[in-house]
């Protein structure tokens, strides 16, 4: 029922899975979660279109849900540290980032629709198996 919060930063907290309703944070503009242990977002993080600034660093992420290509707004995005393998081709819609940091995952390749990005030079992919 936090529907003015605007900051959360849940860091360091063991948690393995964010519950369904964190879609309804929607004033949100910064959420913290780095170094949990989540495997998983739910599709509802789509619902929080005011975001800005979303770190994921140091969890357990094997992919994210094509519902991420919703957060235009966001300007910083970390997902280092994770376990991701691919990333959906909405990504892409991530027009507004600044920085993408995506390093020491296990990205083997890219969506094509990153292609913007990452000629714009906003995103770090050091440490992963890319091919090609």
């Amino acid at each position: 029922n936090l529907t003015g919060l605007t900051n959360l930063s849940l860091w360091s907290n063991q948690l393995t899975a964010l519950t369904l309703v964190i879609g309804n944070l929607t004033s949100l503009t910064r959420l913290w979660l780095q170094q949990n242990h989540l495997t998983v977002l739910p599709p509802e993080i789509g619902n929080l279109i005011g975001l800005t600034d979303l770190r994921l660093t140091s969890n357990r992420l094997t992919a994210l849900p094509l519902e991420v290509g919703n957060l235009t707004s966001l300007t910083e995005l970390d997902l280092s540290y994770n376990q991701l393998t691919a990333l959906p081709p909405e990504v892409g819609n991530l027009t507004s980032l600044t920085e993408l940091d995506m390093s020491h995952n296990q990205l083997t390749a890219l969506p094509p629709e990153m292609k913007k990005l990452i000629d714009q030079g906003v995103v770090k992919l050091s440490g992963n198996p890319l091919r090609g």
